[in-house]
Order: structure tokens, then sequence, then C-alpha cells
């Protein structure tokens, strides 16, 4: 019978995490996948989860600590002033489907980050730090099957969430009619 050692299993589950964190960023700054601003400004607890994959992984790893600091205290921020402050606003804008559409219409990618430069390296930043707990994960506890297996946890977890019809996440050139209809005002005006 196989044993499963507790530690090596925690660490390819946060592994999974922080490679659906990753991936998630990636398609937000990208494009690839958003939501309406309306969808997303409900999500306000996604800060939490966010930091607390961090935060175990660190604990886990005991590297990146002082990563992990900053991006703690950057989500923290969010979290509490969600829909309050200017740069949270900022941010939600900047994600939505919404700014793509009215803001970034018609503008190539790399136009739309520089925009923004702000917010896009916050989300750069915020990519990169799971992008280093994945490493210090993978690399303390994880052979290459518990890699995959972890990567294929994160792959399966993003179609059932940001790949699921039945959710708002689209690409901003094919959005279902439901969700268009989902667009609407921004928090800020950008002129």
């Amino acid at each position: 019978m196989v044993q499963l050692q507790l530690l090596p299993v925690g660490a390819l589950l946060m592994f999974a995490v922080e490679f659906y964190h990753t991936l998630a960023h990636f398609m937000i700054l990208s494009g690839m996948r958003m939501l309406p601003r309306k969808d997303l400004i409900r999500i306000r607890y996604y800060f939490l989860v966010d930091t607390v994959s961090v935060m175990t992984s660190t604990l886990l790893t005991g590297r990146f600590v002082w990563l992990a600091c900053i991006q703690v205290i950057q989500h923290l921020f969010y979290f509490f002033t969600w829909e309050q402050s200017y740069m949270a606003k900022r941010i939600v804008d900047w994600s939505s489907l919404d700014w793509f559409k009215t803001e970034g219409a018609g503008r190539p990618v790399v136009s739309r980050m520089l925009s923004q430069l702000d917010s896009f390296c916050g989300t750069l930043f915020d990519m990169l730090v799971h992008m280093c707990m994945m490493y210090a994960l993978g690399r303390a506890y994880l052979d290459v099957t518990g890699v995959l297996v972890a990567v294929l946890l994160a792959q399966a977890a993003l179609y059932v969430v940001v790949f699921n019809p039945k959710f708002a996440w689209s690409h901003p050139n094919s959005m279902p009619g439901w969700v268009q209809r989902r667009i609407g005002a921004l928090a800020l005006r950008y002129d």
C-alpha cells in the first residue's frame, strides 16, 4: 500500500494553486480571458485566496519571504479598499472586459499594457511571485511526476472556472451575447 505523506501532498496542491494563479494572471495580462466589471467587483475575496496561497507556500518552503510580504501588503490593500480607493478602482477597471471594450477598444495588447503601466506592473509582479512560489515548492518537495500532476490539477481548475461557459469569463473579441449585455460603465474616467 502506498503511504502519502501530508507535506508532499500539501506541496503538490499548493503548486497546483500557484500555477492556477499564474495562468489566471497571465490571461488577464494578455486579455485572453476577462470578466465584466460588475462580475469582477463581486470577487473581492479572490485577493484573500490569492494572498493566503502565497503565505502558505512561503510557510512550507521558507523561501522568498520578502516577496511574499510585499504581495500580502499589496493584496490586503486591494481587499480592504475594494471599490473605494482610486487604485483599487483602477485595477478593477483595467482588469475588466468593460475597460477592454471602451478604453482598450482597437488597441493592441502592448498599448493596453502601457496605458496603465502601474496596473500592468502590479499584476505582472503578482504573477512572478506565484511563479517563485512554484519554483520553491517544486524544488523542495516535488519530483517530475508531482509537478505534472499539479499542472493537470491546475488545468482542470482553469477549465472548471475560467473556461466554463456558464461563467462570464470571456475573450474580449468573442463574448457571448449574455456577457456583452453585462458590459457597463467604468468607475473612473480615462479621457
